[in-house]
């Protein structure tokens, strides 16, 4: 039966009526405890460390990933200009092994798994690191694109893979990762 048009019209208008203005009620309530907060004008932010998605993706080489693959494993797998042993694999998953500048000590692995919410660099993302080693360089100023993920090598050296807000950004002088 429609409550608009049954003998209990006035009941559901008064109980919608109340409902109406005790909601009101509760938002003036918390509208005026909410506390307003603003970052002082001075707070300096951060730079976004990454390089442009759209400068990589138009001003860099795209190499073809079947020239990275190795035989036997799935996925394409290169060494970064520094050394870094890197990969993309099972549904665009990736990550990179070696040194990571201003990691913590004894942190040698970073990279995301495809469903993770983060990008890790700490010992859950070396478990599940594929047990591969690179054979060939990935060259400055080129990128791969493999299952949706890019790794890219940047003019200095430095390493940059992403695959939507997921990326991480291994440079001469720091690590980035976000997630």
């Amino acid at each position: 039966m429609n409550p608009e048009t049954g003998p209990h019209v006035c009941r559901w208008v008064a109980v919608r009526r109340w409902l109406v203005a005790a909601m009101s009620t509760i938002g003036l309530v918390l509208a005026g405890t909410s506390q307003v907060h603003a970052d002082p004008i001075n707070t300096p932010i951060a730079p976004n460390p990454y390089p442009k998605d759209n400068v990589v993706l138009t001003s860099y080489t795209r190499l073809d990933p079947a020239d990275y693959f190795l035989p036997g494993l799935y996925g394409v797998y290169f060494l970064s200009p520094t050394g870094l042993n890197c990969g993309i694999w099972l549904r665009g998953s990736f990550g990179c092994s070696g040194l990571l500048p201003g990691a913590p000590l004894g942190t040698d692995h970073i990279g995301w798994f495809n469903g993770d919410t983060n990008v890790h660099r700490d010992l859950a993302i070396a478990i599940g690191f594929p047990n591969a080693h690179a054979q060939q360089i990935l060259p400055p100023h080129s990128y791969l694109n493999w299952n949706e993920t890019t790794c890219a090598t940047t003019g200095d050296g430095s390493t940059y893979c992403y695959r939507g807000m997921f990326r991480f950004f291994v440079t001469p002088n720091g690590t980035y990762l976000n997630g």
